[in-house]
Order: C-alpha cells, then sequence, then structure tokens
C-alpha cells in the first residue's frame, strides 16, 4: 500500500528529515503535495521531489491526490491544518507539539471522535528510537521497582550541524512580512491561552521550552512509568530549568538547557533500580544514522557488568514513518495520539504554574 503524501510546511525539519525519508520509502509512500508560505521554497522543493505545489494548505488538503497530511508548519498553525485535513477526510501526521493550547487540541480530539476511520498521530519519534524500546522492553521483564530517574535535554541546537551536514537547508528568506507579523502574534496569543492572560515572560519561555524540546523527553517518560507524575518544584532560570517530579514511590530530576553553544547533545533518560541502571542515550536528530547505543549496568556487592546494545544505526524518524504506515495499513490507532499528547499540555501548566 503507497500512501500518497501532502506535506504543510518544508522547512529544516520537513527538509532534513520528513522529505528524504518519505522520499526514500517509496513501497510506503509518495509525496504528492507540498506547501510553503515562502515562494521560493515551495517552487524549489516541488520541483525536486516533483510534486503538485499548493500556496493553500487547505487547498491541498482537498486534493484528490492526498491520502496523508503531514503538519509540518510552525506550532500556532498545526491545530487550523490539522482539522482541515481531518474534515477533508484524510490521514493527520502532526510533528509535536500537536498544540500550543488545550482548547484546541479539545477540539481536534472531539474532531477525530467523528471521523474514526482516519489515522491521527503526532510526532514523538524518541519514541521510536530502537534504545526507548529495548528499555521498554527490559522494563516490562523485571519487577525491580525504579528508585530514581533522572532526565535531561541539555544541547547545542542544530545550526551547528547543519550548517556542515551535506545537503544544504533552503532558507525561507522571502517570506512576506505581514505573514510573520501575523505568525508571532498567532503564537503570543495561543501561549497566554495556555498560561491565562496574566502569565510573565519567563512562564511563556519555559513553555516554549517544554512544548518545542522537553516534550520529547517528558512524553516518553511518560509512556516509560505508565502515568503522568506529580510536579513537586520547579526552578528556573532564562532557558535553564529544572524540575523534580514525585513519582508514585520515587523522585524524577528534569534538566532542559537550550541556549548553549558547546557542541554536544546531552539527551538522555537514566532508570536507577538499586542493583541496576539503564540509560537511554539520544544522539542529535539533525545528523542522520548516528550510532545510537543503550547501556545497561548490572551489580551487586562483590560485581558488576555492563551490556551495551548497539551501536544502532536506525532512524528514529524513519522508524516512527514505518509504523506511522503501518497504522495506516492495519487501520489502528497510534500509541502516540492526540488525547496522549494532552497529557504533555497539561504537564507544561502545571509546571508554569509553578513559576
Amino acid at each position: 500500500m503507497v500512501v500518497r503524501v501532502g506535506l504543510i510546511g518544508t522547512g529544516t525539519v520537513a527538509q532534513m528529515m520528513h522529505l528524504p525519508i518519505l522520499n526514500d520509502l517509496t513501497g510506503m509512500y509518495q509525496i504528492t503535495a507540498v506547501s510553503d508560505v515562502s515562494p521560493s521554497v515551495l517552487k524549489a522543493i516541488s520541483e525536486k521531489y516533483h510534486a503538485k505545489a499548493y500556496t493553500s494548505p487547505f487547498d491541498l488538503c482537498k486534493a484528490e491526490d492526498v491520502d496523508a497530511v503531514f503538519v509540518l508548519s510552525p506550532d500556532q498553525y498545526h491545530a487550523e491544518y490539522a482539522k482541515a485535513a481531518i474534515e477533508a477526510g484524510k490521514h493527520v501526521f502532526v510533528e509535536k507539539p500537536v498544540c500550543l493550547c488545550p482548547q484546541e487540541l479539545e477540539e481536534l480530539i472531539e474532531l477525530q471522535k467523528s471521523h474514526p476511520n482516519q489515522i491521527c498521530m503526532v510526532g514523538y519519534m524518541r519514541r521510536f528510537a530502537t534504545g526507548f524500546l529495548k528499555c521498554q522492553e527490559l522494563l516490562a521483564a523485571d519487577d525491580r521497582p525504579i528508585e530514581y530517574m533522572r532526565f535531561r535535554d541539555i544541547i547545542l541546537e542544530g545550526d551547528y550541524f547543519m550548517d556542515q551536514a551535506r545537503q544544504p537547508i533552503l532558507a525561507q528568506n522571502d517570506i512576506p512580512a505581514e505573514a510573520i507579523e501575523e505568525s508571532g502574534k498567532r503564537r503570543y496569543d495561543q501561549l497566554c491561552q495556555a498560561l491565562g492572560a496574566d502569565c510573565t515572560e519567563q512562564q511563556r519561555i519555559t513553555y516554549t521550552m517544554l512544548a518545542g524540546l522537553g516534550c520529547h523527553t517528558l512524553s516518553a517518560v511518560r509512556e516509560l512509568v505508565g502515568y503522568v507524575p506529580e510536579v513537586k518544584s520547579v526552578a528556573v532560570d532564562g532557558e535553564h530549568v529544572i524540575i523534580v517530579f514525585q513519582f508514585k514511590g520515587f523522585l524524577g530530576v528534569y534538566e532542559i538547557v537550550n541556549d548553549q553553544d558547546i557542541v554536544q547533545f546531552d539527551a538522555a533518560i537514566e532508570i536507577y533500580q538499586h542493583s541496576r541502571r539503564m540509560k537511554i542515550k539520544h544522539e542529535t536528530p539533525y545528523l542522520r544514522y548516528q550510532p545510537h547505543t543503550f547501556e545497561v549496568v548490572e551489580s551487586t556487592k562483590t560485581d558488576s557488568q555492563t551490556i551495551t546494545y548497539g551501536p544502532d544505526y536506525h532512524d528514529s524518524f524513519e522508524n516512527e514513518l514505518r509504523y506511522y504506515h503501518d497504522c495506516i495499513e492495519s487501520g489502528k490507532q497510534p500509541k502516540t495520539t492526540f488525547e496522549d499528547a494532552m497529557e504533555d499540555i497539561k504537564m507544561f501548566q502545571d509546571i508554569c504554574s509553578k513559576i
């Protein structure tokens, strides 16, 4: 079964990940339509992938040769485009965060209920990483209780890596000024809607970091433990955030730092079970096919051993898109649903309320 795909938004993530992977998975997907607010990028991408160019994303949603719509636009437009795609009878893949405010997400959840045969999935690609899946498997097979968790995203953003990538990114330098202004206002309004009209600048900064980067790790932790932990305390200083969570019977600490120029991508989840520690390590997504490893340390009072799974060269984005195709083909709903994403939004609100 070949799923014909239309992409709304052809920026960095689309150019580096979704477009080339979809193009590689020739037996699963065919790129038939693209839409972007940048005229030059839209033209270049449509020509490169032999897809029809749409200046209107709503027209793309109605196209007869589109089975699934990938919403890869800026966050503040996700809900509007996903709604249009669902109403047009399409399957929908939305990059995280699915929405910035819970009100819009509630509308999407209710809308999908009236379209049960359409597969709607949120792009939490780290939850499809091989190391994550192995960790999940080992947790399910062992009844040792978790005693502590620490997880973090202390990273260098993508520009350093992208500037050295083999494939240059087409810059969206010709977006109309009024579109940029409208986009910024829409984003600000949605953040205020999520946090309250009297929210502070620090709350907006923190919420944006959680929705953009933090949701990868926090949603993965939710899936590993099977529930949403209580937010015990929050310490913030600009783009440095430390959160203490109360899990069932143990504490967990999350660090997110997103403004450093050190060349590193320290994104990890560590689980302590008294005699076992498991560590999921993620590499930057901006360089594909890097080796990933998953480490397990088993110890007694007299001995210790380390088991390293990998290196594994599977791309988490590719794993995710293979999974999505399987969902469409089989008719099963994915694990990363709109309802699942709502748990993150509620958590972000709770975290920011404690700032």
